[in-house]
């Protein structure tokens, strides 16, 4: 009983926090931010509570639009190839440095189904271009039904063929997502 009203505690921290940002028109509403608050409604309760916790049979997508450019001029980098290793499909970015929109299948994630589910889907990306060295994003987030303008891909060139490692890098959950799961086991 003491853990579940910590847990609405926080959320009801969060949701006065998110409310005064809105009011203040420090954030400005978008398309995205109902959805996404919807998204995170079920923080608090537990699965047995609500059934929109349960994994669904049907098929979900989302959508990324991944744009690749220079490391460190930041200008955009025409014919990189990007692969989804989930899929093997490959995009190439056009002169603006995008890759056309990619429709990725949203899975539902088995890892913390039991410990505090999440509500999203993740993929891996890894991006190839000549005299640039190759870049592996892990665990990038996609929404269920949204299109993700990004992630912002930045490449660096290649120095020494010895020396030059694939950079990788790991993409992070929602923050509300965090907080909501460190709040979940606080003793």
């Amino acid at each position: 009983m003491r853990q579940r009203k910590k847990s609405v505690n926080g959320l009801l921290i969060l949701t006065i926090m998110a409310a005064s940002l809105l009011y203040s028109n420090y954030i400005k509403e978008n398309q995205y931010m109902n959805r996404q608050l919807k998204v995170f409604s079920h923080i608090g309760q537990h699965a047995e509570e609500d059934n929109s916790l349960a994994v669904s049979t049907s098929e979900k997508f989302g959508y990324i639009q991944p744009q690749v450019v220079d490391g460190f001029s930041e200008e955009p980098i025409e014919g990189a190839v990007v692969v989804v290793p989930e899929t093997n499909e490959r995009y190439k970015t056009d002169e603006n440095g995008y890759t056309p929109n990619i429709r990725i299948q949203i899975s539902p994630d088995t890892y913390f189904e039991k410990i505090h589910p999440k509500s999203w889907g993740e993929t891996t990306l890894i991006v190839y271009k000549e005299g640039y060295r190759e870049y592996v994003l892990l665990n990038l987030n996609v929404w269920e039904g949204q299109t993700r303008q990004g992630p912002k891909i930045l490449l660096f060139p290649k120095n020494d063929e010895h020396l030059d490692q694939p950079m990788s890098i790991v993409e992070g959950p929602n923050q509300v997502w965090i907080n909501s799961l460190v709040e979940k086991y606080r003793p």
